[in-house]
């Protein structure tokens, strides 16, 4: 493959690269996660194409300079763009964690203080009685709950 046909593709991949970053970035606003997973399936894909095309492309440094100025000062601002794009998806990711991790805690902390109210169960003899965290009327050692969550982000 020819040095010309590299920085072609390379900017096929980073303007896919930036298309897939802001659709996911979007995404994220809106909430809408179900597609999460393929976006993290292309953007895999297409990191590791356009990884793969800047490092072929730095070994051939001499040619890269023998380019036209319009080739060379497109590449500059397709990079900057692609920095831009990356960075407003890192930021919406990041809070779409934030957002994720307090809802958790907030779920936690609501089976905490549920635990924690007097209620009333039967016993086997189905007499009523004061429920014990353990369960089945045996006094905890444990304080505390068990938790799981079958989504990560």
């Amino acid at each position: 493959m020819t040095t010309e046909q590299m920085v072609i593709e390379l900017k096929s991949v980073t303007y896919d690269l930036i298309s897939l970053l802001e659709r996911e970035t979007q995404g994220l606003r809106k909430l809408e996660i179900a597609e999460y997973e393929q976006f993290v399936s292309e953007k895999s894909a297409l990191s590791m194409q356009y990884e793969q095309l800047v490092v072929k492309l730095r070994a051939r440094a001499s040619e890269l300079r023998q380019l036209p100025e319009d080739d060379k000062a497109e590449l500059r601002d397709l990079q900057a763009e692609f920095q831009q794009a990356a960075r407003r998806n890192m930021t919406a990711l990041q809070a779409a964690k934030a957002t994720n991790e307090r809802m958790v805690n907030a779920i936690v902390r609501a089976v905490n203080d549920k635990a924690k109210e007097d209620c009333t169960t039967y016993n086997r003899s189905g007499q009523t009685g004061k429920a014990s965290l353990g369960g089945y009327g045996r006094p905890t050692s444990k304080p505390g709950t068990s938790y799981s969550v079958n989504e990560t982000l």
